[in-house]
Parts: C-alpha cells; sequence; structure tokens
C-alpha cells in the first residue's frame, strides 16, 4: 500500500475511532454531538457502500461457535450479581416485562447492528492493511471500541466492551458474517440488561 493511502487511513482511524468518542466528554449540547455521530456514521455507510463491503461472501453461519462462552459469561455474571446485589438479579423483565421487551428489540436493530457495521465491517475490512498482525487487529478494533463508551465513562464499562470488542471482532473475522456478529453482541447485551446490569451501561432499568 503507498504511503500516502497508509497515512490517509491513519488519519481517517484517528478522525473516526479517537476524535469523535472524544466529543462525549466535552461540554458541548448534545445537539453538536449528535450532529457529529450522524456524520460520521453517514461516512461510514457511504464507504461500506464504495468499498462493497456489504457484498462480501460469507461461510455458513456456526451458531453454536459463539455459545459456550455466552453461557460462561451468563452463569458467572448471574452468579457475581446474586451475591453482590442480589436486589438487583432479573429485575427488568420481573419488575417492567413490557419495557424489557421493548427495550430489547430497540436495542437489537437500532444499537448493535450499527455498532457492527462502525466496528466490525467497516473498521476490521477498511484497517486490516495497515497492521500485518490480526491479533493487533483485533485489539486495536477492541480498544476503540471501548473508548466509544466515552458516553458512560464508567470502569467497568470499558472493561466489558473491551472484552466484548475482542469477542465479536474474533467472530467476524473468522465468519465474514454481520448477522452473526450482530446477534453475538446483541446476546451479550440483552443479557447484561436482562440480569440486572442495565443501570451501569445507562440502560432504561
Amino acid at each position: 500500500m503507498p504511503m500516502k493511502q497508509q497515512i490517509g487511513l491513519v488519519l481517517e482511524l484517528v478522525a473516526l475511532y479517537g476524535l469523535v468518542p472524544a466529543f462525549f466528554l466535552l461540554d458541548i449540547s448534545r445537539t453538536a454531538v449528535a450532529a457529529v455521530l450522524i456524520g460520521a456514521f453517514l461516512y461510514v455507510i457511504v464507504q461500506c457502500i464504495r468499498l462493497r463491503l456489504f457484498h462480501r461472501d460469507t461461510q455458513r453461519p456456526d451458531w453454536r461457535a459463539i455459545l459456550p462462552a455466552f453461557v460462561v459469561f451468563a452463569l458467572v455474571s448471574t452468579a457475581v450479581l446474586a451475591a453482590v446485589r442480589p436486589e438487583l438479579l432479573f429485575g427488568p423483565p420481573r419488575q417492567a416485562p413490557q419495557v424489557w421487551l421493548t427495550f430489547l428489540f430497540i436495542y437489537s436493530v437500532f444499537s448493535v447492528i450499527p455498532q457492527a457495521l462502525v466496528f466490525r465491517v467497516f473498521f476490521l475490512e477498511r484497517y486490516r492493511h495497515l497492521v500485518s498482525d490480526e491479533r493487533v487487529l483485533i485489539l486495536l478494533g477492541a480498544v476503540t471500541f471501548a473508548w466509544a463508551h466515552t458516553i458512560i465513562n464508567h470502569p467497568l464499562v470499558y472493561v466489558l466492551t473491551f472484552c466484548g470488542g475482542v469477542l465479536f471482532a474474533r467472530t467476524y473475522l473468522r465468519s465474514r458474517s454481520l448477522v452473526v456478529t450482530s446477534v453475538e453482541h446483541a446476546l451479550y447485551g440483552a443479557w447484561l440488561f436482562t440480569v440486572g446490569l442495565g443501570t451501569v451501561f445507562a440502560f432504561p432499568m
């Protein structure tokens, strides 16, 4: 890859994945932040279409590959919450099942899918030529995914989203499937809300 193109990609990466999330930390209006986010997202969509990232061949989805880690996570998170904050355990489905179901739908469609496009499809395909080691690419993607959660700015959120970023990136690189990595992401996010950890992620309950 020519040096000029590499520099352009690095500047693009820094702008989209470094500077845009930093707007959440600034004391500016929500309208301005929303405008920046919408502009960045539209840019990513246009580039995905231009580069035909939506039309790559995918393998047949292997749903069993994402289930073992999720089951372990579900069991561990349930046990920890039961020991530390038992009053929160499965609060949303018990206290407000309609709100719980509505949120699961909105979150899965309007949060997970855009994140999968930005942090898996675009990031991993766009910047894979900048690093020769796939493991470095995955770690870089996980760091940017965690940094994007400055809107919440909570230590536990940074840790969990970094781990999720590694997991979801590996899934995408293995399957090259937007659907598979979106379902996996939705499972973890929906479970956090369901089990009672939604407040940490600024979920509605």
